[in-house]
């Protein structure tokens, strides 16, 4: 399952639900499902709780360039899950270990980050960001066709570079 994140009413906020467009188009294969949302949220933990395997797309400040592209292997947090964040302000790693503790997630997920230039209200991409569309398609597109693996053993963000901000 493709999960694409974003608000296309503030600019590069929308760069995930931008590429779940455009996935959409194509032919993924058989069983690969590509949603759009503007937010991660609870009452999307049962969407995707049978996926073999999640990538989700979203803008993620890591401090690079903007459009860059960045990927993360996410994989629970170590400990038991003593409580839950505010649920009204709940990031993506919350949900994201809350679902993996619960057994609602049992897949392997990808975090694929695009440094946003702009998320002020308006609409359309940065021209950095609309760039890194077409890398994030083909990225997602490679990585459907692969044989999803176990979930590693160790816990919390295994960034392939710097952690973003605002998961």
């Amino acid at each position: 399952m493709v999960l694409g994140l974003g608000n296309r009413y503030l600019r590069d906020d929308g760069v995930g639900a931008a590429v779940a467009r455009e996935l959409q188009r194509l032919d993924l294969g058989e069983g690969v499902l590509v949603r759009a949302h503007q937010t991660f949220d609870l009452c999307l933990l049962s969407e995707y709780s049978g996926a073999s395997q999640l990538i989700v797309i979203d803008a993620a400040e890591s401090g690079t360039s903007p459009g860059t592209v960045t990927e993360y292997a996410v994989v629970p947090r170590p400990g038991p899950l003593d409580s839950l964040p505010d649920l009204h302000s709940l990031k993506l790693l919350d949900l994201i270990d809350f679902a993996s503790r619960t057994n609602m997630l049992s897949c392997p997920l990808t975090v694929l980050g695009v440094e946003p230039k702009d998320c002020r209200i308006g609409e359309g991409l940065s021209p950095e960001v609309e760039r890194a569309v077409s890398d994030v398609v083909c990225l997602v597109a490679r990585k459907s066709r692969q044989r999803p693996q176990p979930i590693p053993a160790p816990r919390g963000i295994q960034p392939s570079g710097g952690p973003p901000s605002d998961l």
